[in-house]
């Protein structure tokens, strides 16, 4: 059984189809948890026109997604949890190339993930990696596949959640990299088993462009990492390289020089 968390907020457009995607899965073991974070528009109204005892609707006051996030872990009934965007899409396969995985691999791996593709408005759908580039089984070495590219996408990864606990879920305080934080710390503990058979599509709409500015620094996952604690050469190389990047995208990009030098003077340090 899988627990499915989808933090819901003003994503009226999206949140009919997406939650059909979870319906219409061939592995039909799961419940669904929507957590509507205070949302403005009539998303939670369309949640609630569904007749399905599984799903769930749950409102709250207005968090970020790293809450809403955490409140779905924390009313989760099943010992392994998936997460979706309200935004993106699943393939009917998803759970099942999920639970395959968890059954195959439960016993060394904590993390379970499928290969995703990215899908654009003019209808190109691009596979974030060939399918023989990375093979089926444990990921021996997650920092090395990570600097070739990404492997884990939020709506494609299902986590133990006593893996989950054990990184304390989501980080509030953040709004850009949180996810990105609870990967790297799952890395670090555990074992992640892979598919290399897509099952997800990352919409690359204008909500997801990165033609949006960054915000408040201390709202960004490279503002709090401790590069002291950091053991592992290739996990340092990858956070050196994620910091130089936020701070080309002050200075250059955004040209928000006020906040880019308060990234400078947290981090400056940790350049070289």
């Amino acid at each position: 059984m899988i627990s499915v968390v989808i933090p819901l907020y003003n994503k009226a457009l999206y949140i009919k189809d997406t939650i059909k995607n979870v319906l219409n899965q061939t592995y039909q073991e799961f419940e669904l948890i929507v957590v509507n974070d205070g949302s403005q528009d009539k998303g939670a109204e369309i949640v609630k026109s569904f007749n399905d005892s599984r799903i769930r609707l749950i409102n709250k006051a207005n968090g970020g997604v790293s809450s809403a996030r955490n409140v779905g872990i924390k009313e989760a009934k099943y010992d392994y949890i998936a997460f979706l965007d309200a935004d993106d899409e699943w393939l009917p396969n998803h759970l099942e190339e999920i639970n395959k995985l968890i059954v195959d691999y439960r016993n060394e791996a904590n993390v379970f993930v499928t290969n995703f593709a990215r899908k654009y408005p003019d209808g190109r759908i691009i596979p974030n990696r060939k399918e023989d580039e990375l093979k089926q089984g444990i990921i021996t070495n997650y920092f090395k596949e990570t600097l070739k590219k990404a492997v884990i996408h939020t709506s494609c990864v299902c986590i133990s959640k006593k893996g989950l606990n054990s990184v304390n879920g989501f980080d509030e305080r953040l709004s850009r990299g949180e996810d990105m934080d609870v990967w790297f710390k799952l890395a670090r503990k555990y074992k992640i088993a892979y598919s290399p058979i897509v099952t997800e599509y990352y919409l690359q709409e204008a909500e997801n462009s990165c033609n949006f500015e960054l915000p408040n620094p201390e709202k960004i996952y490279v503002y709090y990492v401790d590069f002291d604690y950091i053991n592992d050469f290739l996990d340092k190389k990858i956070h050196k390289s994620l910091l130089r990047k936020r701070l080309l995208r002050y200075f250059i990009l955004d040209r928000n020089i006020k906040d880019g030098l308060k990234l400078f003077k947290k981090q400056w340090k940790n350049l070289l």
